[in-house]
Order: C-alpha cells, then structure tokens, then sequence
C-alpha cells in the first residue's frame, strides 16, 4: 500500500465515522419523545400540615390525618366530639351516614365510642393513621354539576383557575388542541380550591369530664396544570429473587413538567398528583389521584382454576380473580422544571400507568 493509497483510506475513514457520528446525534435527537398525560398537581400548605401540643401532634400528609403520642399515657379520642373539615364544613369522623351535604343533619359521630392512641414508647414512635381527609373533590365534573352535586364555593373557584391555567396550557401547542404547556396559581387561604382538616377532642380518660380541643386543617397552596409522565421501576429477574435478602423494589417515578413549589418529604408528601382529563368543548373533565399499578397475566392453569371457581359460586369468585396478580408501586415526585426539553410529545391515551412508561 502506498502512502498515498493509506492517505486517502485513512481520511475515508475518518469522514464516514465524523458521518456516523452526526447521523447518530441527529437520530437520537429525532427520537428524543414523551408520551404524556395531563396532571392538576395540587400542593397544600406545608406551614399549617401540622399541630402539636405538650401531649400529642397531628399532622396532615397525603391528604390523610396521623398522629403522634408524646407521653407516656394512652390518649382517648372521643369520637362523639370528633369531626372532619372540608371547604367549610364539617361532619362527623367515622358517620357514614353523614357527608357535606348532610353535616348540618347531626351532631354527634359515634355515642359512647373511643379512638385509643398507644403512650409512647423507646427513641421511635409510628404515626398512628387516624383518617383520611380526600373530602369529595374527586370525579367527573362538568359545567353545571360537581362530584358532590351542585358547587361549592371552593368549587367555584377551582372551575374558574381551571379555565384560566387550560388556556395558558394550550397556548403551547400552535393548533392550539392539545395540553403542552405548564400553568401554576400561587394562592392564599380566602382564594384555595380545597381546605381539609379536623377537629378532635381528646383526654387521658374514658370518663373524663374536662376533654381537651384540639384543630389542624390545611389548603392548597399551589395550583399546576402540567404534563406527567411515569417511569416504572425495573423488574427484579428471578435470579435477582432467589435467597433470602430483602429485595427491595424502586418506586415508580412521577415527572411532572414543573417548577417545585417548595422542598418536601416523600414519604410525607403534602403534594397529590391527580391525572386530570378534559374536553373544553363540552365543557367536562374528570380529577383522580395517580395510583399507579400493574396486573399480571394469569397462566392456563390460573385462568382454568378461575373459570371453576366462578362458575362455581355462580360469578362471586370473579372479583378476587381479576384482582389478585395486580402489583400497587410507591410512587415518587420528581418536579422537572416548567422549561425542560421532553421532545416530541404525544398523548398517551390508555390510562393503564403500568404501560405509560418512558424510558430516558
């Protein structure tokens, strides 16, 4: 080979790797896409999520109330004196006769009944789940009827910033159809969407006659409609499963394209993340907290044993069939900035979250 001859070869070589370098940046760039849903994030005022005395704290995450025993007796609820609060009014705790609708109706929850809160005992002491505060909000709403019924004042409210944070979404997108773009509302107490919370009574005596009040109750601070998307965690193969070590599965990752409102613990999470769908059109859109889960497919012999079984008790078996082999994953927030680059983005129209996975 001359040296002319290993010239031109090596400055062959040279342009077609520079050539399959650019084509390999420019198909990456052409793949570089997000499928995506809709989100209305709602984040509620993490300053007055908690209460605490010298005897007990309470505290408000995930829209559900916890509470801490700081002393060394049990402490009593009394269920009687016990309410719930949401958007102005108040039932009682654990009536389930009794909603919003139908909290002026009665006075007392449970007679003669008590909620016990164990003393607290070495370095560590568990929250114990007192209730869960969602309140209503959730459901299909239109523009002349809410979950609930007929609207609220906080209702009201959340219609109006919708409309207003729908049309800065759409302003993304030059047909002007679909939801690209983020919106947010900073909002103070007399301007939320939803307030929960409670009011308890408690002592360090069943027959006690001097029951101390105590209240807590948040709203939300922060109003986002943005997209999401959710990135599942890696399955565990069944070599990764064998022994006896704790095998410990990742959560599944919720992106949002957003700013965060503020610094928050995951597992206390005052941040709710609702998949929001919407026809501005007809006027109608539907609010779910995410839930993310994945069911597995049941073998020839499950789905066997399952037809005996329900033609057997004639249907009733079909429920725990169709939910036994489905998985519910922690889920973690990840706020990636109003401004970052998600590529191509295409709604994902099937609201199975274990099929709506992106993977970076």
């Amino acid at each position: 080979m001359t040296a002319a001859t290993y010239f031109i070869m090596k400055k062959f070589l040279f342009v077609f790797a520079m050539m399959c370098l650019l084509s390999g940046l420019t198909t990456f760039a052409k793949e570089l896409s997000t499928n995506y849903r809709t989100a209305l994030v709602m984040a509620y005022s993490p300053a007055n999520s908690v209460f605490e005395d010298e005897n007990i704290k309470l505290e408000i995450y995930n829209e559900k109330l916890y509470a801490i025993n700081k002393t060394d007796k049990t402490i009593f609820l009394d269920l009687s004196q016990c309410f719930l609060i949401h958007n102005g009014s108040s039932y009682p705790m654990y009536s389930k006769h009794q909603d919003d609708k139908k909290a002026s109706k009665g006075n007392v929850s449970i007679e003669d009944s008590f909620f016990s809160i164990a003393p607290s005992v070495g370095n560590k002491q568990n929250e114990t789940f007192i209730c869960n505060l969602a309140g209503g909000m959730y459901g299909k709403y239109t523009t002349t009827e809410s979950p609930s019924g007929d609207f609220s004042e906080y209702e009201e409210r959340l219609l109006t910033i919708l409309n207003e944070l729908v049309n800065e979404s759409l302003e993304a997108d030059p047909m002007g159809e679909n939801y690209l773009g983020t919106a947010s509302r900073h909002l103070t107490e007399d301007e939320s969407v939803n307030n929960i919370g409670a009011s308890l009574a408690y002592s360090f005596n069943k027959r006690s006659e001097n029951w101390t009040p105590i209240a807590i109750s948040t709203w939300v601070s922060d109003l986002y409609l943005a997209p999401f998307y959710v990135e599942m965690p890696l399955e565990l193969s069944n070599k990764e499963k064998s022994g006896f070590g704790v095998k410990k599965t990742e959560a599944a990752k919720v992106h949002v394209k957003a700013d965060t409102p503020f610094e928050f613990e995951q597992d206390k999470s005052p941040v709710i993340v609702c998949d929001w769908t919407g026809n501005f059109k007809k006027g109608t859109f539907s609010l779910n907290p995410v839930w993310i889960s994945k069911k597995k497919g049941m073998s020839f012999g499950q789905g066997l044993l399952a037809g005996l079984a329900i033609l057997g008790t004639g249907g009733a078996a079909a429920a725990l069939f169709a939910n036994r082999d489905e998985t519910y994953y922690k889920s973690e927030i990840i706020f990636e900035g109003e401004e970052s680059n998600w590529g191509k983005m295409k709604y994902f129209n099937n609201k199975d979250f274990s099929q709506f996975n992106n993977n970076r």
